[in-house]
């Protein structure tokens, strides 16, 4: 029975340890991803990291020397300058 609890405790910390990046309030996540025209003189990079291979490496993404954030799968950047 021991030997049983301890592997529960274990394998529930392993993974409740796992972190989630912090996300946009869905309303606002829909409106990036219908692609509108940008404001009057400014443009949109749309970063989107689709990679099966790669999908465990995380990335700065970095633009004009300022940090979008870090990439991970299935998570997209909408960036307006």
């Amino acid at each position: 029975m021991y030997k049983i609890t301890t592997l529960f405790v274990l394998v529930t910390l392993f993974l409740g340890g796992c972190a989630t990046a912090p996300l946009e309030i869905v309303k606002e996540s829909n409106k990036a991803k219908q692609f509108n025209q940008p404001s009057k003189k400014s443009s949109v990079l749309y970063i989107y990291k689709d990679s099966f291979v790669g999908a465990a490496l995380k990335k700065d993404i970095w633009v004009d020397g300022k940090c979008i954030g870090e990439s991970a799968p299935n998570i997209f950047f909408y960036e307006e300058s």
